[in-house]
């Protein structure tokens, strides 16, 4: 383990549910796994999810993971890293994407 806290079975963790594979479009799904890919699966969900996926989301993963996400990740958008700063109480300053440029390219998923 990875030293985060995780909230779901065991055997959740090792694949993702069916409904998430939509987020992960680029991926063989059936590859992607917890704990070993979860700034990943953090950032992605973070950025796109739906309902379903953020209530999954914070359920699976403690919110000091989320927000260490939060905190350190350059592949958020600034809208998502502003939002989660907000939810999650993090002051602006900590967030390395709203001082370093976004690594998500400009377009309609980003405003970065």
């Amino acid at each position: 383990m990875t030293g985060m806290e995780i909230t779901v079975s065991e055997n959740e963790l090792r694949a993702l549910p069916a409904f998430l594979r939509p987020y992960f479009w680029e991926v063989d799904f059936t590859r992607v796994r917890l704990p070993e890919h979860e700034v990943y699966v953090i950032e992605r969900l973070l950025e796109y999810g739906d309902d379903q996926a953020i209530g999954w989301l914070r359920r699976a993963f403690a919110p000091e993971s989320i927000a260490r996400v939060v905190r350190r990740s350059r592949r958020l958008s600034r809208n998502t890293a502003n939002l989660w700063s907000l939810l999650l109480g993090i002051p602006r300053e900590e967030i390395t994407c709203l001082s370093t440029p976004s690594l998500l390219p400009r377009g309609s998923f980003s405003s970065g």
